[in-house]
């Protein structure tokens, strides 16, 4: 029983080495811009922006509320590996869903507005931050499964948790800033006066 224990313990291990490595790639990689179509000239980039910063909002709220639940279990010494390891997986997939809507954003940059491209910006680079971050977690945790208490790992942790903090501030900042454009754009279009000419 404790080989079998020890055999599913390293197999973890191991998966989450690796796919630290494709999380923080996902958050980092080029994006390719796609092919120009007659579709391309009437699309609404900027209203698609806005609705990848709502669903990037999404997936930092869920990274921040799996950080979040890493800090509880580093203030409790008795938390197996193996429950982190569940936890930092999930950061991993937020942060693997993050880089996808990141990727589309990056390809439509150059057609959205300065505030929007700034918003990318902010967006990209705390994206980065909690891919490393997490791939610091994944790492140390894998090599030290008993020695979690650790101030390294303690520290890895509180890292990414205020990088999780940090993308979903960015975040709401977007998603409240296109939220309030909007609403003013609409005042600004039932205020001008009608048919005059």
């Amino acid at each position: 029983m404790r080989l079998r224990a020890l055999l599913w313990s390293s197999c973890i291990s191991a998966a989450m080495a690796v796919s630290a490595f494709a999380a923080t790639s996902a958050a980092t990689r080029e994006c390719p811009a796609g092919k120009v179509s007659a579709e391309s000239y009437t699309h609404d980039f900027k209203g698609e922006a806005n609705a990848v910063f709502k669903d990037v909002q999404n997936d930092a709220q869920e990274a921040l509320y799996h950080a979040d639940q890493l800090e509880g279990f580093a203030q409790n010494g008795n938390i197996s590996w193996e429950s982190q390891a569940v936890q930092l997986d999930q950061v991993k997939g937020d942060i693997n869903d993050i880089g996808a809507k990141l990727c589309r954003l990056e390809t439509i940059r150059r057609v959205v507005a300065p505030w929007q491209q700034g918003a990318i910006d902010q967006i990209a680079m705390d994206a980065r931050l909690m891919a490393d971050n997490a791939q610091d977690a994944i790492l140390f945790g894998g090599t030290h499964q008993h020695e979690l208490w650790l101030a390294t790992y303690r520290h890895n942790l509180d890292n990414l948790y205020n990088e999780a903090k940090g993308l979903t501030r960015s975040a709401d900042h977007a998603v409240k800033y296109a939220s309030v454009s909007k609403e003013y754009r609409g005042l600004r279009h039932d205020l001008e006066p009608q048919g005059s000419e």
